[in-house]
């Protein structure tokens, strides 16, 4: 028993609904759902007023003045920081010693653990989510690296986690079997998929409100060279600028995994290509309409909101050839 196993603190969101936070303390929706899921993002910190300050609690009488000031707010890279003295320190060498260790925890605390485990990246750690209350079996080898279990654990996996790189290597990956009821798990799943769906459907649309800003503002100034001839439609965008402005987001490496990113992107690029449906400018109307449909495939089916590591590469090659083409496009109108 250790306080280093607590569950993450989320400072001055402790207490609120994780769906309403946002609404109650005036946070940007989007700030919020990255506090969440993100590795760094951290909260703001928690006051001595704030109804749940531990810090007069006598079971934390023990801590350091630092490690409580650390605690009043945690990201998910701090939580890992609280939690591996511990690992390292009491659990490690309990395996090394033979023994089998059964370690009790919260989802996100679970989470930054095996986040170290597994070498998982600081962006793809934002995918896995740690369903509550289902047992999660590691072996691990001499030297404390998981072993696959699809090649060495006689138990199977039960689902197959999504989002993330699987059972595929010792260098980065998740290794861990979940035991427990599939349905459950595959209802967890398809909530937790539903949850980053919405993430990024906020995301988009935080995204066209910075282009319809910014196109407002270029009105306003009356700058014909460097505004669309058509910024006087209050609004719009253009598709144009909307595109680049997913573009320019899905460089930070945080949001370069998010399918339906890539997707908005893919469709506006065609609409700037095609030169359809009117298709030079987007209302909000008409941008909710495309985003909408973001999270199905050409046959209607859901799918999953975040692509696997492995197809980061084809992702590279197509905004490669999108800027390729754009390139082109520039250079053959400046003569």
């Amino acid at each position: 028993k250790s306080w280093r196993l607590n569950e993450r603190h989320y400072g001055a969101l402790q207490g609120y609904n994780k769906d309403s936070a946002y609404c109650e303390l005036g946070y940007d929706q989007e700030l919020v759902m990255r506090m969440r899921r993100s590795y760094r993002t951290r909260p703001p910190a928690m006051s001595d007023e704030h109804p749940y300050w531990h810090g007069s609690d006598r079971r934390y009488d023990r801590l350091s003045g630092a490690q409580k000031e650390a605690s009043r707010a945690e990201s998910l890279e701090d939580c890992a920081d609280r939690i591996m003295p511990f690992f390292d320190g009491v659990v490690a060498p309990s395996l090394l010693a033979g023994n089998r260790c059964l370690v009790v925890s919260h989802a996100n605390s679970i989470r930054a653990l095996i986040k170290q485990l597994d070498r998982i990246s600081d962006e793809d750690i934002k995918t896995m989510t740690i369903p509550t209350g289902i047992p999660m079996l590691y072996r691990l080898d001499g030297k404390l690296r998981p072993i696959d279990p699809t090649n060495e654990v006689d138990i199977k996996y039960m689902i197959e986690p999504r989002g993330y790189t699987w059972a595929t290597s010792r260098t980065a990956g998740f290794h861990g079997v979940y035991l427990g009821d599939v349905q459950r798990l595959k209802d967890i799943q398809e909530k937790r998929d539903r949850t980053n769906r919405d993430w990024q459907k906020i995301i988009l649309r935080n995204l066209f409100t910075s282009a319809l800003h910014k196109s407002q503002a270029c009105a306003a100034v009356k700058d014909l060279h460097d505004c669309d001839k058509n910024a006087d439609k209050a609004d719009a965008v253009s598709t144009r600028s909307l595109w680049y402005e997913i573009h320019s987001k899905m460089q930070e490496p945080e949001f370069g995994n998010m399918l339906m990113l890539d997707a908005a992107a893919d469709v506006l690029d065609h609409m700037v290509r095609s030169k359809k449906w009117g298709a030079a400018h987007l209302t909000l109307q008409g941008f909710n309409a495309i985003v909408s449909q973001l999270h199905l495939d050409t046959e209607g089916r859901v799918v999953a909101p975040f692509q696997e590591v492995c197809g980061a590469a084809a992702r590279e090659r197509r905004q490669a050839t999108r800027m390729a083409k754009m390139e082109s496009e520039m250079l053959q109108h400046s003569f």
